[in-house]
């Protein structure tokens, strides 16, 4: 059996997509100082026949070089226009010839970082529409072990020159292709249906995995802001320290520490897993050092995915001289610790990138390779700061305009209902960003953000970028939802809203005459920011400035428009429609009522039955995605609009609040006024609302709660 001596990048194999547009750097090694010959033959994939004066096929590149000292050669293609024929690349050696056929020249675009990005075809739902086939036909995947290493194996300090396992696929793989990333699936398909050419994805996220895991050891040492940061919060892991982490925490059996002995905590809860060091000198190391256990010291393993260095080792330098289209990066919910260095952290990544995919000559702008960033799905966070990943999301839509390159970011806000098909969506709509960043003028090249705010009497102007076809409401909505509105004294109120001529918002609040601020979305779980454009972008949440304020908390049941929210009922629990509204006294039911209101889609009509002359309803309060109590210091009074549609005078109280307000008899909208106590603060845990009424049953209408200063 003969011995291959042509050996070829992991990435330099049969199914290949390479980009089109740029020149293509190929290394490769062989015996030393011989004569190494490179052909590139393209043939017709439709079957016609070709002739031989045709210079567009057959041979239509042909290079000679000789390997170096080590036996390594370089060649390098010229770029080449997008197209469905096969290429085949012929490397020839003194009595060797290698041959690596199916290859096509189309776009290629990079995933990486965590979920969405890693959640493979196998877990996720199908499309409700049915596939083409033009387009399946096109679209190809390099894939690998999602670890990047071998079962068993673990991350190594230094790059590695190799992927294990790692080939192309595509759609006929059959079980291999349950792997890869529905999301990049899903953007490859929408891209090739649109471009009519190959359309390939490097597959490389990997949930759970740090930003600084995807960055070279040699580009955190050039920072020394970066690295200075990852040694403070103990993120820094040398190479002779990194034997430490092959030791099991199983195998340690540390003793009891003695009473000066301190512990570095980790910097919050997504990091529980990491490194703690307990000295018993009572100093706490800066950075890893390689120990061996000893009595009083204890060691915690950080995950491979965490460790700094460890996936561009092992998933990103073995693809070195690669081209790209461009790149889409998710960070992981652990990433919102580094908010303030998270810029620092994607300029690092950045000039990786760069220096591994290239391209090495850029001739046009067109060939600057692109980013698209995808905002964090919202969720309850688990750190004290309730905004933590609120302005973790925000940070990168600054970052954003920062960059000097083509730029989109995507918001997962608008899907929190548990969604099978949500990867196959969230790839499309990465497509419709990608076609808008390189190809089409007119699409848009990013979620719509805020771009100008005008103040005009007591109404606010809101412009936005990327509105393409026009804002729409979201499905199955009457009422633009999710914005608030300040006045002098910075403490948000839920505000009115209207979609002007499909492009522009105007935002108002009746009770605030001079609006200082506004704010959309901005809340930890901003299930009513809902509205998107017509190629079904969200418009991402945002707020007026970054200045000191009280912003609004949920106060969804304060519309009465909506019988049902989206929220969590337990912290372990996905997102779920769940009731906004409960009895808690007496029988009775509540339903929505659209004709009879005062403001907004609808009124809560309310048929009851007393127990002991008394009625109570309110909202439930206590589904951790709202964060209760609510917080409402800065109000002092509630007001309520109540419709009275029996023949008998009732009394209405509210838990927490002072005194009873009458509800008149007589066939109109009133509106009732209580105070909170002026020795306490609004903080509620329940919001309970009791209609006395003599009667043996009775029916009441209520509309537009709202808390005044």
């Amino acid at each position: 059996m003969s011995i291959c001596t042509i050996q070829l990048p992991v990435w330099l194999s049969a199914g290949m997509v390479f980009q089109q547009g740029v020149s293509l750097l190929l290394e490769g090694s062989a015996m030393c100082h011989v004569p190494v010959k490179l052909e590139v033959v393209k043939d017709p994939t439709d079957g016609r026949k070709v002739s031989k004066l045709d210079t567009d096929y057959g041979i239509i590149w042909s290079h000679e070089t000789r390997s170096d000292d080590e036996g390594r050669f370089t060649f390098e293609l010229p770029s080449y226009k997008p197209s469905n024929d096969a290429y085949t690349f012929v490397f020839t050696v003194p009595g060797e010839t290698i041959s690596v056929k199916d290859l096509r020249c189309g776009d290629l675009w990079l995933m990486i970082g965590s979920n969405p990005l890693a959640t493979p075809v196998s877990r996720t739902g199908a499309p409700r529409t049915p596939l083409k086939d033009s387009a399946l036909r096109l679209v190809r995947f390099f894939t690998s072990p999602r670890s990047g290493i071998k079962q068993g194996d673990d991350y190594l300090p230094q790059p590695s020159p190799d992927i294990p396992d790692a080939h192309w696929i595509n759609v006929r793989a059959g079980k291999a292709l349950g792997a890869v990333s529905s999301t990049a699936f899903s953007m490859a398909y929408h891209l090739a249906d649109q471009l009519h050419y190959p359309v390939g994805v490097i597959d490389l996220a990997i949930s759970d995995s740090s930003v600084f895991s995807w960055i070279s050891r040699s580009t955190i040492l050039g920072d020394d802001s970066l690295c200075e940061y990852l040694k403070k919060n103990h993120l820094f892991l040398p190479e002779e320290g990194w034997d430490m982490q092959k030791e099991k925490a199983a195998n340690l059996e540390p003793a009891p520490l003695p009473s000066n002995t301190t512990a570095v905590k980790p910097t919050s809860s997504a990091y529980r897993v990491q490194e703690e060091f307990l000295l018993k000198t009572g100093k706490t190391p800066s950075e890893f050092t390689k120990i061996t256990p000893e009595k009083g010291i204890q060691v915690r393993e950080i995950p491979g995915p965490m460790r700094m260095t460890a996936l561009y080792n092992h998933k990103i330098f073995p693809l070195r001289h690669m081209n790209i289209r461009g790149i889409v990066f998710a960070p992981d919910i652990a990433d919102t610790e580094h908010t303030e260095e998270y810029e620092a952290a994607l300029r690092a990544l950045l000039t990786d990138l760069s220096q591994v995919f290239g391209p090495k000559k850029i001739t046009a702008r067109q060939h600057i390779p692109s980013l698209i960033l995808i905002q964090l799905k919202p969720t309850i966070p688990e750190s004290s700061d309730p905004y933590q990943l609120v302005n973790f999301n925000e940070n990168l839509c600054a970052i954003r305009r920062k960059l000097p390159m083509p730029i989109g970011i995507l918001g997962q806000h608008d899907m929190l209902l548990p969604d099978k098909s949500f990867p196959f969506y969230i790839g499309r709509r990465l497509s419709s960003i990608a076609l808008g960043l390189h190809f089409t003028p007119k699409m848009p090249t990013s979620s719509p953000e805020c771009v100008g705010v005008e103040i005009v009497g007591n109404k606010i102007l809101i412009s936005f970028d990327n509105t393409c076809d026009g804002l729409r409401l979201a499905e199955n909505e009457s009422v633009l939802r999710g914005f608030a509105v300040c006045g002098e004294d910075k403490v948000y109120r839920p505000a009115s809203a209207k979609i002007l001529h499909g492009v522009r918002v105007m935002v108002w609040h009746d009770d605030i005459p001079e609006p200082r601020g506004v704010t959309y979305g901005y809340k930890p779980i901003p299930h009513d920011a809902t509205f998107k454009t017509r190629a079904d972008l969200p418009v991402l949440p945002f707020r007026f400035d970054r200045a000191d304020a009280t912003y609004s908390p949920d106060l969804t049941f304060t519309s009465c428009d909506q019988l049902t929210f989206i929220g969590m009922d337990k912290d372990s629990d996905d997102y779920a429609l769940l009731p906004i509204y409960r009895v808690v006294k007496g029988d009775g039911r509540i339903y929505s009522e659209q004709l009879n209101k005062t403001e907004g889609s609808a009124a809560l009509r309310i048929e009851y039955v007393p127990e002991d002359g008394e009625f109570s309803f309110g909202p439930i309060l206590e589904y951790p995605s709202l964060l209760s109590p609510i917080r409402l210091e800065s109000f002092r009074s509630v007001r309520i609009d109540i419709f009275n549609p029996d023949l008998g005078e009732k009394k209405l109280t509210v838990s927490g609040f002072s005194g009873a307000a009458t509800i008149e008899k007589g066939l109109k909208w009133q509106t009732v006024s209580l105070s909170y106590p002026k020795d306490s603060k609004m903080i509620l845990k329940d919001f309970v609302i009791t209609i006395s009424d003599s009667q043996c049953k009775g029916s009441v209408y209520v509309d537009n709660i709202r808390f005044m200063p």
